[in-house]
């Protein structure tokens, strides 16, 4: 251990602080990583818009943040504007050991396992592959997945980071976490006995494009019909608003402050939603027997008081599922996902470059 300890001071990353305390024995010698010593950096690429963040080593901590819209843009354009707003992050890095060690994509679409984008429906974006193009050009690792997938880790290390530093209470920890992501699009995290639940193509998690009703006449951008993003996502549940409401409207902000006001059309509103959601929650549990889910959405978090209905209209009648959750990451799971994998990733290929040769 020593021997370990040692290699991880000389390369920067780890220091001695002070001396524990011991009711026996030679006081243990306490440690800490030094965040400082890199940066990295992290995208969430949504429908609409593009959030970029430089992180320190922790991949929580943030130096810098940009952020921009990009409704209607094809991919060439976006590309061009993740890259200006890379660089202006990197224009921001404050000087270190190893300088930018990496970075993390979360996507809005279908990822494959090798981090190709198969499709993004919304945008109409297919076998893009973004994470080759942002590795040459930045000259760093780089690690692509779903914004599902990357929420449900950042979620299971806040889990565990609550259970404090010996991680006492870890058999509190749930064995099978799925985490919902309902924004421009829905995904799906899914994590079981601490590894990520990809399936065979790495599609496991296109949650958002399963039928919940057969009989809708309009289709999906998928191509199929009656997908629960078009129930569900906050721009189908701003699109049935405005079909009923007197004065269109174009935010959810809008939509929660009729709410509060107890607007009856504006209820009838919220009531469809909880009701959709709760049918595509109920199935979610009964493919994966799912122990927690933890739920992303605006509208619930700016209304928790509505999370017990959506609970009450999940018919359960052969299984259950232990707790249903607001995570507290909200919006920032996915982003802060992508930081923690780009740090990993450098973690990791640091570990085997300290391996002895064969």
């Amino acid at each position: 251990v020593s021997t370990i300890v040692k290699e991880w001071i000389d390369a920067g990353l780890l220091m001695e602080t002070e001396l524990g305390h011991s009711e026996g024995g030679r006081k243990p010698i306490l440690l800490s990583p030094l965040h400082g010593a890199g940066c990295a950096v992290a995208l969430d690429i949504d429908i609409s818009r593009v959030q970029a963040i430089l992180t320190d080593l922790s991949g929580e901590t943030v130096l810098a943040r940009e952020q921009f819209p990009t409704q209607g843009e094809d991919f060439p354009r976006v590309y061009e504007r993740v890259c200006q707003a890379v660089d202006r992050l990197l224009a921001q890095m404050p000087a270190s050991q190893y300088g930018l060690v990496g970075m993390g994509v979360a996507v809005h679409g279908v990822v494959d396992l090798s981090g190709l984008i198969r499709f993004i429906p919304r945008r109409g974006w297919r076998n893009v592959d973004l994470r080759s193009l942002l590795a040459e050009r930045y000259q760093v690792p780089v690690s692509l997945d779903n914004d599902g997938n990357l929420a449900a880790l950042a979620q299971q290390n806040l889990e565990q980071a609550s259970l404090g530093p010996e991680g006492q209470g870890s058999e509190a920890l749930p064995q099978s976490l799925a985490v919902v992501n309902v924004g421009d699009s829905i995904s799906t995290g899914l994590i079981t006995n601490g590894e990520v639940f990809r399936g065979f193509h790495g599609f496991a998690n296109a949650i958002g494009h399963h039928t919940i009703n057969l009989d809708e006449p309009v289709q999906c951008s998928c191509g199929k019909y009656g997908c629960w993003e078009q129930y569900c996502s906050d721009g189908a549940v701003i699109a049935y608003a405005n079909s009923v409401l007197p004065q269109p409207i174009s935010s959810l902000q809008e939509l929660i402050a009729l709410i509060r006001h107890q607007d009856p059309l504006a209820k009838q509103v919220v009531d469809r939603f909880i009701t959709y959601l709760a049918v595509g929650l109920t199935n979610l549990i009964f493919i994966f027997d799912c122990q927690s889910i933890a739920i992303s959405s605006e509208l619930l978090s700016a209304l928790p008081y509505y999370l017990p209905e959506v609970m009450s209209k999940m018919v359960l009648p052969i299984t259950h599922v232990e707790q249903v959750t607001l995570t507290q990451l909200g919006k920032q799971g996915a982003i802060l996902g992508a930081a923690r994998q780009a740090v990993f990733q450098f973690f990791r290929d640091t570990a085997h470059a300290m391996e002895p040769s064969p």
